[in-house]
């Protein structure tokens, strides 16, 4: 009887465990990130020369099942990473930045491009494979990603698919940091006009701050995004 009760308590300590365990399984197979790694090139036509800045970012979508308690909205992924940054010298820096918030001309210009249902970073990646990422549920996501990421070699953005282009009208200057299109150039003078903007699927680490940043913008880039050029 006693070896009985022994055993018993034993059981009974070993469920709590065995329990936790399966939580954790059970969570660990329906709430994971799909990781898209890519290098980002941007090329600059400054007269006779071509100018270009390069930044490997981290994208993590986050995959959730159909029931998931925070609903329906599927969200931009979380980035890692630095804006690409072509320095043009005296002309000042171009930043391509990470702006989420899309406008209505871009949400005109996608439809007519590629179908997807992101918004503005998360949709940057099967624009420049022409990959649709379209769902009527949750569950119905990864199939758009796994086939992104079968994907290889350069691509060029559409630029009507491009999130904000950015420059400081006083590099010294926070508060200066203003748009660009990339179809017009002009603030930076004459003779510069963007040629390309290149993505590709990258196994490479994600690139460091640029060297060519002032020192003010480098100290804020460990501590929170700055109008979507500084991620960590």
């Amino acid at each position: 009887m006693k070896d009985i009760s022994l055993k018993g308590c034993f059981y009974l300590l070993a469920i709590p465990p065995g329990l936790f365990i399966l939580l954790v399984g059970f969570l660990f197979l329906n709430f994971y990130d799909i990781h898209v790694r890519y290098r980002l090139t941007v090329e600059v036509q400054d007269g006779d020369q071509i100018k270009t800045g390069s930044s490997v970012i981290d994208a993590s979508y986050a995959i959730e099942p159909d029931w998931s308690p925070s609903g329906p909205h599927v969200h931009d992924p979380d980035i890692v990473g630095y804006a690409p940054t072509v320095d043009l010298g005296e002309k000042g820096m171009l930043f391509l930045t990470f702006e989420r918030t899309p406008t209505a001309t871009y949400v005109r210009e996608r439809s007519k491009q590629i179908p997807c249902g992101f918004g503005v970073v998360g949709c940057l990646p099967f624009a420049a494979y022409n990959k649709p990422a379209i769902w009527s549920k949750r569950s119905e996501m990864k199939a758009p990603l796994y086939e992104l990421l079968r994907q290889s070699g350069p691509r060029d953005v559409p630029f009507a698919m491009l999130p904000k282009l950015a420059r400081f009208r006083d590099i010294n200057e926070p508060l200066s940091l203003t748009p660009v299109s990339p179809n017009d150039l002009a603030a930076f003078g004459a003779g510069i006009q963007l040629k390309r903007v290149i993505l590709q699927l990258t196994n490479d680490r994600v690139s460091p701050l640029p060297a060519s940043w002032p020192q003010w913008l480098t100290k804020k880039g460990g501590t929170y995004d700055y109008d979507g050029i500084l991620f960590h």
